[in-house]
């Protein structure tokens, strides 16, 4: 089985490692980006090197089309705000500062639709 098809299955069974989470967020599978992405923030996982990651995520705001009307980097600045670290709301309130309104209806629509639940 290929690491991909791995990270998948122990994302879907919640077998993955917190740890491991963090290897998701940096391989070349968007896919896996998005799933770790939800699962961190159903578990309110955070550290500085994920805070670091999803900020660098949030700067994907064109051609990187994840899903309905969000681009990747709604997702990744929305993660940031739900997660419930001092860190994490700061880089949120940065990149969602510099966001147009259009990119900060859709950070705030992505918010309230709850649609990183499962």
């Amino acid at each position: 089985m290929s690491l991909i098809a791995e990270l998948v299955e122990e994302i879907q069974n919640d077998n993955i490692k917190n740890e491991d989470l963090i290897i998701c967020l940096e391989v070349e599978n968007l896919r896996v980006v998005a799933m770790a992405m939800f699962k961190i923030i159903e578990r309110n996982y955070c550290n500085q090197r994920i805070v670091n990651r999803l900020t660098q995520l949030g700067k994907l705001l064109k051609d990187n089309r994840f899903v309905g009307p969000w681009q990747f980097g709604h997702v990744a600045i929305a993660a940031l705000a739900l997660l419930e670290n001092d860190y994490a709301k700061s880089m949120f309130d940065e990149l969602f500062a510099g966001l147009n309104d259009t990119d900060k209806f859709l950070v705030d629509n992505f918010i309230k639709s709850e649609a990183y639940k499962s």
